[in-house]
């Protein structure tokens, strides 16, 4: 036979190169098996990764989101606070100024705290501005009195009240100097200084 003449370790030579070369596919199949399902984990584990990170960026939102909200409710109750604190004191600036009359002297609590002088003086700062307006303000419970802005009243005998008790209180008597400062000619009369000034006071 052929194989006879080729020799016996020939042959086997022949036969293991024949024998392997199936075995040989099988292996590298598997490696590439192997490298594909080793592929699709990690991929796996990058989209988990990217969906974490997801889940970490939503996170960072929403605590953004609430810290942001927690300092608007914040401040929004500072606001109301403030709000109830200055219309207390608004409240207590009226009751004290509706106790006072205004004047000088007066022995004990009444006399020094109730604002009920005995004298026949005011207690009361006059000052004229630039525009030739007169203020007068108490130095007991601070009200000041100014000209009236029509226009802030509400109807015609409001304002007409406003002016009386204005000129009262222009004609309170009083051994105070009052001051004064260098008198302008205004165009209008100085009606636009009534407006914008019409807020403040002498305290």
């Amino acid at each position: 036979m052929w194989y006879e003449l080729i020799g016996e370790e020939t042959m086997s030579n022949l036969n293991d190169l024949v024998g392997d070369a199936p075995t040989k596919d099988v292996k590298k199949t598997k490696e590439i098996d192997a490298l594909e399902l080793q592929a699709k984990q990690l991929e796996v584990q990058s989209k988990q990764l990217e969906i974490l990170e997801k889940q970490a960026n939503l996170q960072d939102l929403q605590e953004r989101l609430a810290e942001r909200e927690l300092k608007r409710e914040n401040k929004r109750q500072r606001s109301l606070t403030n709000g109830q604190t200055l219309k207390q004191l608004a409240a207590n600036d009226t009751a004290a100024q509706k106790r006072c009359n205004h004047r000088k002297g007066g022995n004990g609590a009444q006399g020094v705290v109730g604002g009920q002088g005995d004298d026949s003086q005011y207690a009361v700062l006059k000052h004229t501005f630039g525009n030739g307006d007169m203020w007068v303000t108490c130095l007991r419970c601070h009200k000041t009195w100014k000209p009236p802005v029509k226009e802030l009243y509400a109807d015609e005998a409001s304002f007409l009240k406003a002016v009386v008790e204005y000129e009262t209180a222009v004609n309170f008597q009083t051994r105070n100097v009052p001051s004064g400062a260098v008198q302008f000619r205004f165009s209008d009369n100085g009606a636009y200084y009534r407006q914008v000034t019409a807020q403040s006071n002498l305290r």
